[in-house]
């Protein structure tokens, strides 16, 4: 509802001081010399009641340049006032050596106001800039004086030419040499005569197949890593069929020892009724 524009000297004294309300022309084309500053003071309020807007600056935009601005951040106090400074050192170094007529608003913004909030509060005059530039170029563009696209450029990037690898029919040859054993094995086993008399039955041999079929899946596994799955898939899965011959090959073994054990019994009560 109200606020107070000061403008300060070069030494820091109070040269002027006007209030009013936001929208007031407090500042007719007053002008700074270098080393001056102007102070806004205000205090928000919302519903007649102080509060802290989540944006609060004072800008100073150009006349003759339109998108050429400078600004500066309030800070809030204690009690609840919000004081902003903006002095010729602040402008200069956003907008260069900048000169003419600079119209200061007040901008407010906040949640609780959709569109946001803000009001001029008159001009200052600065001195013209000694070089005579139509188009002074500033030390820091704001953002109206971006570029409208503002695109950086594309990046190409060089990647390293892959190495040369060996032809796929060596690579097949490879790999029927590493599962030669295994059929190896298969032959020297047929030649020998498959024995299946001293595979357990009833329960120690359930468990004998399911420890073996757990094997058949860990080969399986291994296929399946070499043709599709990577490394942490492959342990996760790896992991699990463990734990599951471990559980059947502790089973399996003992339930071969509780059948030995009764065996064992039934020939020890045989050999006492003989005796």
């Amino acid at each position: 509802n109200s606020l107070s524009v000061t403008v300060y000297s070069t030494n820091g004294k109070k040269e002027s001081t006007k209030q009013g309300q936001l929208g007031d022309a407090l500042l007719q084309a007053t002008g700074l010399r270098a080393g001056q500053s102007v102070e806004v003071t205000f205090q928000p309020q919302l519903d007649s009641a102080p509060f802290k807007p989540q944006q609060a600056m004072l800008m100073a935009a150009s006349k003759a340049h339109p998108g050429l601005a400078a600004y500066s951040v309030a800070k809030a106090g204690k009690d609840g006032s919000h004081v902003a400074s903006l002095g010729t050192a602040t402008i200069e170094k956003q907008l260069g050596s900048l000169g003419g007529e600079l119209e200061l608003s007040l901008l407010l913004g906040d949640p609780a106001a959709a569109l946001g909030l803000s009001g001029s509060l008159g001009s200052v005059l600065l001195p013209e800039a000694s070089t005579g530039a139509a188009a002074p170029k500033p030390k820091l563009l704001t953002a109206a004086h971006q570029p409208v696209n503002n695109l950086k450029p594309n990046i190409a990037h060089i990647f390293r030419s892959p190495d040369k690898r060996a032809p796929a029919v060596v690579s097949l040859a490879f790999a029927g040499l590493a599962v030669a054993p295994l059929g190896l094995l298969v032959l020297y086993l047929g030649m020998l005569g498959c024995n299946l008399q001293g595979f357990p039955s009833g329960a120690a041999g359930l468990w004998a197949l399911l420890f073996h079929g757990g094997i058949a899946a860990m080969l399986g596994l291994y296929l399946l890593f070499w043709l599709r799955l990577n490394l942490a898939q492959t342990l996760a899965l790896a992991l699990g069929l463990a734990c599951f011959m471990a559980l059947t090959g502790y089973k399996a073994l003992g339930a071969l020892s509780a059948a030995r054990v009764a065996e064992a019994k039934v020939a020890a009560v045989a050999v006492k009724k003989l005796n």
